[in-house]
């Protein structure tokens, strides 16, 4: 024998093989390109969740840059500028100062007055778009909604005058009037709007505050960092040196890195739930890829058979197999890179949204869908591999075979065997006993059925998973909420309902019932018995709190007053409250002699009670007055009715909504609610935009319309994500399917012939063949169902399923319900297939053979 050693004979008899294939080249190029296609739509879809997520994050809370620095003192500040000058993995950084939260009535949103250099404006997203940033002390550039608020025009050179607070504990404020140099759009989504005064001034009117304050949550006079990094590469290692050298050792001090650029924080994007979408592709990949591989293989096993005769080696003979599967690649591969971005960029807008965007008007996700090639280096590096461990099978095969192999192989060696007396000799005996027989072939077939059958119930199970109203019971308890509420206590306002907003949305014709929430902090003098719960409840949680919250509750002990969320509550919100024990009567509440108070649950795991229900609540008001109340009962307010804010040592207090009124003389709420008449929703949300925010468009309007809309969306997406996995694994399952059953009828064609001469008619053949498809098809049943029971809740629970609104119901239903799409497969394929065989006659098929 000649050992064949020139490349370009290899190059030939690649080429010849591949014309011989000419079907097969198009179902490999098929399979290929879909493989592609999953894995470049994933990784689109993915980094576009990542950006999307990051871009809103960088806009709602306002920083744009890779690490930051915040209430500093002094000399922290000045050891970090230093340590970050001289770093040499830094790119540029800015400075600023926290003067104080910008106080006056007419705001409805958070103010902050800082001083910002150009780098730590930009990265608030507050650079001027008219004028510039202030350089004298009397200069101050700043958003345009502080402008409209304050009733000032935006143009440069015009005067506003600006307080802000210099001390919050002291309660200490400066007003100074100032010449505008410059504005921007200000934008109501965000979290504050900007006041930037120029660095003499901040300098100079800065709160001195200590190392002590700073720990303590006083921040006025704070110094702060914004850092931009050369590249992104290991930020947290980066951040981490920074801090370190800079003498910064305590957890949450010093340089961190901004949220947005934490790719996979366990609430944004999951990484186990990328591993194990890329496993699955590559599964799904190899499951075809191989049997067309192997199919082709055996096909043509008699032509390798011989050039292993004539002196080709076994590795020359695995080079070719693969040398064909690197050009069925190359045509495949960059096919699925362009659709899969295609798909990616579609799905986009859908895979962005997000059922935790609040259902506050101007909150939304921004998209922003990614070209960066490294995603398409990846996509077709993982189908190259995928290709690579799919083609291994077939290159061992025509590595090992020898030439009388070959030729055994090709001749059908299951026409060779004899049916034995004491076996099945039935048509569907048969089937079984074919099935057995090719049970590893049968498995590749089953496993890439039962793969379409497993999304489509994860899917299922995952959209029912989530739970529409346990995701409203946090944040709206009724259909529609109304307040003037901020993200920070320093400027929100709890008197944002006035009289005259109550008055259009009582006179909303399609509202159910309407309802109120009041608020005002008052103090309490403790019994004995309210101080000893307190002393329990301090000394469990003292290791949570930190020193300022522990000065708190020393001055509280010190001066025996405790504070009182003091709150009036209306009919409609009294039948929202969260009873402990039994609820009393709205009729005997109302008469204003009784109180409600709450209990606690945050520091025990068995709620403890403040006051029981008999004991008399003495109420000292702010204002002098005086009275004694007994208590009712003990309930808390649902969460998005209470008070918003942190706090630590309080207790709250409700009464009827006239009791609140005649005691505080306060006639404005804190919240309104409204239920809407059955199917009056849009009517109420379009009587609100026209009337209530006419009169005032600060109000913050949250509409179950909306929060509905945004759930639609984020449970829709898993719609998308599931229909398109289904329809390209149920195309590579039924392709699967019908190779591997053309395959088997060419395969076993004098066989059939044989049987149809010993007296087995094409009925009964047909009906065997049948028999088989439904077999396999039915093993794919089993095993999706077993993947499903012992698999998917694992799975689904630790990826996509983390929200705490959902709630997994195991179920096989939509599996039973794929059965006669499944038989209709199983019949149709299999009777197509002998059908075209059985055009030619039974002698022509077994001269043929």
């Amino acid at each position: 024998m000649v050992k064949v050693e020139n490349k370009e004979t290899l190059r030939l008899l690649t080429k010849r093989f591949m014309k011989m294939n000419r079907a097969r080249n198009i179902i490999a190029v098929i399979a290929i390109m879909l493989t592609s296609l999953l894995f470049t739509s994933l990784f689109v879809g993915s980094v576009s969740m990542i950006l999307s997520k990051r871009a809103t994050e960088i806009k709602q809370f306002m920083d744009s840059s890779h690490a930051i620095a915040q209430n500093l003192s002094e000399e922290d500040a000045e050891r970090l500028q230093k340590t970050i000058e001289q770093s040499d993995e830094v790119e540029r950084y800015g400075t600023g100062i926290f003067l104080g939260a910008g106080r006056d009535k007419h705001f409805g949103f958070s103010v902050e007055v800082r001083y910002a250099d150009k780098n730590m404006a930009e990265s608030f997203n507050c650079l001027p778009t008219t004028g510039r940033l202030p350089e004298k002390e009397n200069e101050v550039a700043v958003s345009s909604l502080v402008l409209e608020a304050l009733g000032v025009t935006p143009k440069i050179g015009e005067e506003v005058t600006l307080t802000w607070e210099v001390n919050p504990m002291l309660k200490q404020y400066k007003t100074d009037t100032f010449q505008i140099c410059g504005f921007w759009q200000g934008d109501k989504a965000v979290l504050g709007q900007m006041v930037w005064v120029s660095e003499a001034y901040a300098k100079e009117n800065c709160y001195p505050v200590t190392q002590k304050e700073l720990e303590n949550g006083i921040y006025n006079g704070g110094k702060e960092y914004s850092v931009w990094y050369k590249n992104l590469w290991n930020l947290e290692k980066k951040t981490e040196n920074i801090s370190k050298t800079a003498g910064f050792t305590k957890a949450g001090t010093g340089l961190e890195i901004n949220p947005a650029y934490n790719l996979f924080e366990e609430d944004s994007f999951s990484f186990t739930s990328l591993i194990v979408m890329v496993l699955f592709v590559i599964l799904a990949g190899y499951l075809i890829i191989y049997n067309i591989f192997n199919i082709s293989v055996k096909t043509d096993i008699r032509a390798y058979g011989l050039l292993k005769n004539v002196g080709t080696t076994g590795k020359q003979l695995k080079k070719i197999v693969r040398m064909q599967a690197w050009k069925l690649s190359a045509v495949g591969i960059p096919i699925g890179l362009i659709f899969g971005y295609l798909a990616g960029f579609c799905m986009s807008p859908a895979l962005t949204a997000d059922a935790l965007i609040s259902a506050q008007a101007g909150q939304t996700t921004q998209t922003v869908v990614s070209a960066n090639p490294l995603i398409f280096f990846a996509a077709a590096l993982l189908t190259l591999l995928t290709v690579y461990l799919s083609s291994l099978q077939a290159c061992k095969m025509v590595e090992r075979v020898s030439p009388v192999e070959a030729l055994h192989l090709a001749e059908g060696e299951q026409s060779q065997k004899k049916i034995k007396k004491n076996t099945f000799v039935t048509w569907w005996g048969m089937a079984v006993q074919n099935v057995f027989r090719n049970w590893k072939k049968g498995l590749i077939v089953m496993l890439s059925i039962a793969l379409s059958m497993v999304v489509v119930n994860c899917i299922v199970m995952l959209v029912q998973g989530y739970d529409f109203e346990s995701y409203q019971n946090i944040f709206l308890a009724s259909d529609f909420q109304l307040d003037q509420m901020t993200d920070t206590l320093s400027n929100t306002n709890f008197n944002g309902i006035t009289p005259e907003i109550k008055e259009i949305l009582n006179k909303c014709p399609e509202s159910e019932k309407t309802g109120y929430v009041y608020y005002s902090e008052e103090r309490h003098k403790m019994e004995p018995a309210l101080l000893k719960t307190w002393e329990t409840l301090a000394e469990k949680n003292k290791e949570n709190w930190t020193d300022y919250e522990k000065q708190i509750w020393e001055e509280t002990k010190a001066d025996n007053t405790v504070k009182v969320h003091f709150l009036g509550i209306s009919e409609a919100v009294f039948d929202m409250l969260e009873w402990k024990g039994e609820k009393c009567s709205w009729d005997t509440f109302k008469s204003g002699d009784y109180v409600i108070v709450d209990y606690s649950d945050k520091y025990t795991e068995q709620p403890v009670s403040y006051y029981q229900s008999g004991e008399t609540f003495k109420m000292e008001y702010g204002n002098g007055k005086q009275k004694d109340y007994g208590v009712i009962g003990e309930a808390m307010m649902p969460y998005s009715l209470d008070y918003p804010y942190a706090d630590s040592v309080y207790i709250t207090v409700m009464v009827p909504e006239e009791e609140y009124i005649t005691q505080t003389e306060n006639q404005s709420a804190m919240y309104a609610t409204i239920d809407a008449k059955k199917g009056e929703d849009k009517q109420v949300k379009e009587y609100i935009d026209k009337n209530v925010l006419k009169e005032n468009d600060m109000i913050n309007v949250f509409s179950v319309l909306d929060m509905k809309a945004s759930f639609r969306r984020f449970v829709s997406k898993y719609y998308m994500i599931g229909s398109f996995l289904v329809v390209i694994l149920a195309f590579i399952g039924i392709m699967n399917f019908f190779n591997t059953t053309a395959t088997s009828v060419t395969s076993r064609k004098k066989e059939l012939a044989l049987l149809e001469v010993v007296g087995m008619t094409k009925k009964q053949v047909s009906k065997m063949l049948v028999t088989e498809g439904f077999l396999y098809l039915g093993g794919a049943f089993v095993i999706a169902v077993l993947l499903i029971v012992f698999g998917a809740k694992q799975i689904l629970v630790n990826t996509l399923g983390t929200a705490f609104f959902f709630r997994l119901h195991l179920t096989i239903v939509p599996c039973v319900f794929m059965i006669p799409i499944l038989v209709g497969i199983a019949y149709v394929i299999p009777k197509y297939q002998f059908e075209k065989m059985s055009r030619e006659s039974v002698v022509e098929r077994i001269r043929k053979e």
